[in-house]
């Protein structure tokens, strides 16, 4: 359990502002300064409608950096030339607190799309921070907030060539939640010395098992990003090779930390009751089983059948064949849970709908579709649709 408390990770100062921009009585602005220029590798959205933040880091952020900044309440996204200037204002405020260039500075933005920034609340926090007051972790996460529910972090501790390390990080998510590195913020950082070339390599591998794999309602946001910061304060051998048994390692835990946090963001999926787990076995390739599960995770019909506690197997059917990937009918076996439902292109003589229904009932419901064609497998999480999602984004401007 993360000690909400938790403030300490050497050479990581957290700052948080109710600046009042968007949101009133409550934290809407994160500043991380650190004491050392660190490592960073950033992942952002695939949409090409790209935030104003995303677009100025993919072309201008340095590998190494010395702060972030992020906003919640306004995406700074489809703004033009005014969103630009904006975000050069904040940027320079701070380099010139701090003692650095603009390109140093990793910029992120979360809120409604299509808006101008009021800027001057965040720029008059800026000027009046105190370096020396610091905040902790669960002011960070509660900071980035927008539609969420409850603050997301988590933490890992091991150790590596007989040195501590730790991973923190925290997101922020609940709509426009789909695969394809959109719809979310995470921030993650690790005192390990990793060489800067092998952050994204590490990063890559594990946001596709993680932030890849999680779906709520299949839409894409225009703004997000996924950071990955190493201080190397650590002490250990610094990573250099992806493949040595030290690398492997730090990734099995990454990787279980970045799972973490995705689930986090799929059980505070907008109107979710459910956190559900798709899990595709025998695929013919790895590209296979990601279209099919996210065919199924994507399905209104799916989803609401599992809101409504309906063992409705036969949407998840029709949900594999709208994916149009190679399927063997005969080989085919669905279960929900520990129930098989079909076999040799039907169902199956022991399946139990009763017992199906009452396994529905559970707040973490698992899918597993066995296709009986090749060796390859993956997971996607999503949750299912109810009726408090329509009435959240009839309320909520996106």
């Amino acid at each position: 359990m993360l000690d909400l408390s938790y403030r300490d990770l050497k050479g990581v100062n957290i700052h948080t502002f109710e600046t009042g921009a968007r949101y009133k009585n409550r934290k809407d602005l994160l500043l991380v300064v650190f004491d050392d220029y660190v490592n960073q590798a950033s992942l952002y959205t695939k949409s090409t409608c790209p935030s104003v933040p995303v677009d100025w880091c993919r072309k201008n952020l340095n590998k190494q950096i010395k702060a972030i900044i992020v906003n919640a309440g306004n995406a700074n996204a489809f703004t033009g030339d005014i969103g630009l200037r904006d975000l050069l204002t904040i940027s320079s405020e701070i380099a010139n607190k701090i003692g650095c260039k603009i390109e140093d500075i990793g910029v992120a933005s979360t809120g409604v799309i299509g808006e101008y920034m009021n800027i001057q609340p965040i720029i008059q926090s800026i000027k009046n921070i105190d370096l020396n007051n610091k905040s902790s972790w669960i002011d960070a996460a509660e900071s980035i907030m927008t539609t969420d529910t409850y603050p997301k972090l988590a933490k890992k501790e091991f150790k590596i060539d007989g040195k501590d390390i730790e991973i923190i990080g925290i997101a922020k998510g609940s709509g426009m939640i789909e695969p394809n590195m959109g719809t979310m913020l995470s921030f993650i950082f690790t005192n390990a010395c990793i060489d800067e070339e092998l952050l994204k390599p590490i990063l890559k591998e594990v946001t596709t098992n993680s932030f890849n794999s999680i779906t709520v309602d299949g839409d894409t946001s225009t703004s997000d990003t996924v950071m990955l910061i190493s201080t190397n304060k650590a002490g250990n051998k610094p990573l250099i090779n992806i493949d040595e048994d030290s690398s492997k390692e730090f990734i099995a835990e990454l990787q279980k930390l970045t799972i973490d946090l995705a689930k986090q963001i799929v059980l505070d999926g907008e109107g979710a009751t459910k956190l559900v787990e798709i899990n595709i076995r025998s695929a013919l390739s790895k590209i296979s089983a990601i279209n099919i599960a996210k065919s199924i995770a994507n399905s209104p019909l799916v989803k609401t059948a599992i809101y409504g506690q309906d063992p409705n197997w036969g949407r998840i059917i029709a949900a594999i064949g709208k994916s149009y990937e190679n399927i063997d009918l005969r080989k085919l076996k669905i279960s929900i849970g520990d129930q098989l439902v079909t076999l040799n292109s039907t169902v199956s003589p022991e399946y139990d709908e009763v017992l199906t229904k009452k396994y529905m009932e559970g707040d973490v419901i698992e899918i597993i579709i066995d296709l009986g064609i090749g060796n390859y497998s993956h997971k996607i999480w999503t949750c299912d649709l109810s009726h408090k999602y329509i009435d959240i984004n009839t309320d909520y401007r996106s």
